[in-house]
Formats: structure tokens, sequence, C-alpha cells
């Protein structure tokens, strides 16, 4: 019989928990594992399940999926599944009561938030009690667990996620590059800046566009904010007409393009020229390790998981809010052609190393089944 897993996400968001469910259902399956799933209705989760064909129960709501905790936990016996992998917080209601109900279950819950309060009141002492591994998704959020969660500290494992380095991987075709550019508007001889992520506050838009109508005047550039602008694409509708209302009427309204969300990533990164990540606290970020491995030279926070995944050999890491210093590192890698290129082939480099999404998945299955 094949290894089976359950994954739990009751998740209705847009962001990179979906993303990471969606890519590790296809990376287990490609190691011979068999995925089922339960999520709620009408959400990206489960259109990610229908595509990939996973057995799927989808319930209206969290209430509505505790109350049928029994036909559920048929249905796992049926399944013959041993392995719970959760992904949200409240997702552990619902475990911890399968749990309770088949004590063999091997419940793993992936913190993909890494919160700063501590959760150790008397109901998350019985829900965290029911986990048998915390997985941490960077060593900033490893060490927050380990403080804030009511698990013992071995039972807290950092595993950074991961990247496929085959889909997501430089070009070299001259013509494919310039072709892809010119579809996104970039002018010949500009430097294409891309910042991937949804358009929301705490993703830092507004300090990238704040320091990019200091340089507008004097550099030849194009800009790219790529993700959702509106609620239905997981952006902020009022944030983003905050921003237009900046670059109105300035030198930069000709430089930058929102592109809204797009399901061409991987066509888009490799052609661009630098990559800015100005997020405050990103937990982990997999558009980081995405644009590193279409071999990009990154500009990022000095914050939250970027220290771990920027060194200084693939990138510069600034203040989070410093205008002055995101202008500064910004216009000094426009400037440098030379040394982009360098940062970039050891931006690919660092992600073979450490950041695969084959190391991931064979350590995630090594756990799985039961590994310390």
């Amino acid at each position: 019989m094949a290894d089976k897993v359950l994954q739990l996400c009751m998740s209705d968001g847009k962001g990179g928990m979906e993303l990471y469910v969606d890519r590790v259902i296809e990376d287990l399956k490609a190691e011979g594992w068999e995925v089922i799933g339960i999520c709620l209705e009408n959400t990206r989760i489960e259109t990610y399940m229908q595509r990939h064909e996973v057995p799927c129960k989808a319930f209206k709501s969290n209430l509505a999926a505790l109350a049928s905790v029994l036909s559920i936990r048929r249905w796992l016996v049926e399944q013959g599944v041993k392995v719970v992998h959760c992904h949200k917080s409240s997702d552990l209601r619902l475990s911890a009561l399968l749990k309770c109900l088949m004590p063999e279950l091997n419940v793993l819950y992936t913190d993909h938030v890494g919160g700063r309060r501590p959760k150790k009141n008397p109901y998350h002492r019985f829900a965290y009690g029911k986990v048998d591994r915390v997985l941490s998704i960077s060593q900033a959020t490893h060490q927050r667990n380990v403080s804030n969660l009511p698990v013992p500290r071995e039972h807290v494992i950092c595993l950074p996620h991961g990247v496929n380095i085959n889909t997501y991987r430089p070009w070299d075709d001259p013509r494919a590059i310039r072709a892809k550019r010119d579809a996104l508007g970039v002018p010949e001889g500009a430097v294409a800046i891309g910042l991937p992520g949804r358009v929301t506050p705490g993703k830092g838009q507004d300090v990238w566009v704040k320091a990019l109508l200091e340089l507008a005047p004097t550099l030849d550039f194009h800009a790219l904010s790529i993700g959702g602008t509106d609620y239905a694409s997981g952006g902020t509708e009022s944030f983003y007409a905050e921003l237009q209302a900046l670059i109105a009427g300035t030198p930069l309204a000709e430089k930058i393009t929102f592109l809204g969300h797009r399901d061409d990533l991987t066509e888009i990164l490799p052609v661009l020229d630098m990559v800015c990540i100005p997020s405050e606290n990103e937990a982990f970020g997999l558009t980081i390790i995405e644009s590193m491995a279409c071999a990009m030279p990154i500009i990022g926070s000095n914050t939250g998981s970027l220290p771990e995944l920027v060194d200084s050999a693939c990138g510069v890491l600034v203040g989070p809010h410093d205008v002055n210093a995101w202008a500064g590192a910004i216009g000094a890698m426009v400037r440098d052609d030379a040394g982009r290129a360098a940062m970039g082939r050891a931006a690919r480099a660092r992600v073979e190393q450490h950041f695969s999404n084959k190391q991931h998945v064979k350590r995630l299955i090594e756990l799985y089944r039961g590994a310390v």
C-alpha cells in the first residue's frame, strides 16, 4: 500500500501558505505518496486540490468540519491514513479531536506565520499537546515557536521551504527574454526592477514606491509590481489606491507597471534584472527563493527571515522603513551591471545548495515517518 497523508488546510486566503500546500501536494505525489485533503469550500485550497485530483472533503465552515469529525475519522480509517499535516492554527481544533479518536495518528503542524504572542492557555495546551511535531519555516520563526508554543523544544523542527529549481531557473535565450520584456512593457535598455507579492500593507510597496520616486528623474529603469491589487486576488484596494495617488503626475508614472496577479511568474522572474523584497516581517518568503532560483540579485529588508536567505554574495539588505537606504541600494544596483550578474549567479547557487524542493520534501517525508 502506498504511503498516504492528509493535508488539512481550512484557509480561505490567497498567500504563501496556500501556495505551499499546492506545491507540497505536487512534490509528495512525485515521491509516490498519495494525498487526501480537507479544506473549506470555494477557496484557493479547494481549487488546488481539485487540480491535483486529490480526494477531498470541503466544508462550508470550520464548525461544519468539527461537527463531522466522526465521519472524517471513518474516512481516514477507510483510506488507511496515519499522517495528518496541518497548515493553519485553527486546523488544530479538528486535528486534536482526530488524535483523541485515533491516537496512532502522526500529526504535524507547519507554522507559516510564526506569531509573536505566547499561546499557552488551557486550549492551546490541549491542541498543541496533540501535535507530534511543529515545523518552523525559518530560524526566526523557530525561535518564536520554541518560546511561545506549549511544545517541548525537541518537538519543534526547523524545515525551510523549497523551490523547484527546474521550474524556477534562469533564461539564456536573449530573443525569448526580449520578447517577454516587450510583452511586459519594459523599454529597450531599461533595468527591470521587480517586486513579487500581493499589494497589501506589510509587503512594503509604499517604501519601494517612495524610493523609486527619488530615482525616477535620473535613472533608466522600469519597475514591475507582480501581485494582486484587489480583494479577489489577495490585495488591499485602498492601499493600492494610495500608491497610485503617490505616483500620479510624477516621472515615475511612466516607469512603473502594476501587473496584478499573474500565473506566469516562472516566465516573469527570469527576465528581470533585480528583485526587491521590502516586507517588514517575512516568516519565510517563497518569492525570495523563487527569484534567487531565477538568478535574480535581491534587495531586501534586514528583518524577519530575509537575513537567513540572502547573504552578502547574492544581495543587499536594508532597513524596511528606510526610504533613503532603499533608494541608495536600488540606485547602486541599477548602475552596476556586472555586480548584478555576479550576485544573480551566487543567488542561484545558494538556492541549489540549500533551498530545493527535493531537499525539503525528503526531510518532510522523514518526519511523516516519525523521524526525529
